[in-house]
């Protein structure tokens, strides 16, 4: 097998937003099947190129991914590589970019087992209302939001996540109510398309229901995006670098997925086209 195209057994013909890659492999001659990726049958040293798409049930159990990404990384070419992988599924990676100087979305970090009055927080940093999340974590799992009346209750809850592990606390964003967030989606570096998209979590007002491409128009926060990439230090197969405007209007990083983000490849008719001849280029 040229390619395979790695998901979970949940999702066995992959996300329908991405499962056009498939086809645009076939048409450069690769042969291109998905794969799930904990298949205990499958024997990596015949495929020529795993790639890292739908395993939407890694952040469950991450440090068996992590090793499974180390494993397969020394049998064939994984992409993203297994390092990249590694740092990726902890969200300590904002920690790093905000560093080297990528604008943030101000963050409150909880150590394992730690405990944090949400109210004082409130009142120090004058927010309104909190977003509470896991450092491991995806497609909005125990991510919570409350409003500064429910600080007591936030606080419990903080408590409650930090006893798994570590725990990020956030400003809830207003404009995730009307924008969204914007995805700038890059492969080898490159920027393929963009999507605005609603917010993850259900019970947030929205603007909107479903993903739209858009053409970027605000140079700096393309700038923003591409500094991400930056920060990282070298080119990776694909990334999806996602944004929103804060409360004070400006622009700032959510978060960089560079492990399994849909690509939203349906919403741009060249996208499959120009991953296909990416990957075509590792090989």
């Amino acid at each position: 097998m040229d390619v395979a195209v790695l998901t979970y057994s949940g999702l066995p013909q992959l996300d329908s937003f991405d499962a056009a890659l498939v086809p645009a492999l076939g048409e450069l001659g690769l042969d291109a099947r998905p794969v799930i990726w904990d298949d205990p049958a499958v024997d990596w040293r015949t495929v020529r190129l795993a790639l890292v798409r739908n395993t939407w049930d890694s952040h469950l159990r991450r440090d068996a991914f992590v090793a499974w990404a180390g494993k397969v990384d020394r049998l064939t070419r994984l992409h993203n590589p297994a390092e990249v992988l590694r740092w990726n599924t902890h969200k300590r990676y904002l920690r790093e970019l905000e560093a080297k100087g990528v604008l943030v979305t101000p963050t409150v970090w909880v150590e394992p087992g730690g405990t944090l009055d949400v109210g004082t927080l409130l009142r120090e940093r004058g927010w309104d209302a909190v977003v509470l999340k896991p450092a491991v974590s995806a497609g909005a799992l125990k991510t919570y939001v409350f409003p500064r009346a429910e600080a007591a209750t936030a606080t419990a809850r903080v408590a409650e996540l930090a006893a798994e592990g570590d725990v990020l606390v956030q400003p809830y964003l207003t404009a995730f109510e009307t924008e969204g967030e914007r995805s700038y989606i890059f492969f080898d570096g490159v920027l393929s398309h963009a999507v605005h998209r609603p917010p993850t979590l259900l019970s947030a007002p929205r603007g909107f229901s479903e993903p739209r491409a858009f053409t970027p128009e605000d140079a700096a926060e393309l700038k923003l995006a591409e500094s991400v990439l930056e920060a990282m230090g070298r080119p990776l197969l694909y990334a999806r670098v996602d944004v929103a405007t804060d409360n004070e209007g400006r622009t700032r990083l959510q978060e960089v997925e560079v492990t399994e983000p849909r690509l939203f490849l349906s919403l741009d008719a060249g996208a499959p086209g120009r991953l296909a001849r990416a990957i075509a280029a590792k090989l």
